[in-house]
């Protein structure tokens, strides 16, 4: 399903599923911690490996009881 990588030349481009652009592997630093992931040069599309298994998960639908419920 997330097939990013593209060979070219004995090079591989990890193309943006959102805008298919190129997508550089960058460090990325967060208050407590830094990760190293893939970022587009165009749209700004994050991605790395929490990113795709969290995408991976079932959607579960809100059910009756939600806060945009009226009254």
């Amino acid at each position: 399903m997330y097939n990013f990588l593209i060979r070219r030349e004995e090079n591989f481009l990890m193309k943006c599923l959102r805008c298919n652009g190129v997508m550089i592997y960058d460090k990325f630093y967060g208050p407590h911690e830094h990760f190293w992931g893939w970022k587009c040069v165009i749209c700004g599309e994050i991605v790395d490996h929490v990113i795709l298994e969290n995408r991976q998960l079932p959607r579960i639908e809100p059910g009756p009881n939600t806060r945009n419920r009226k009254k």
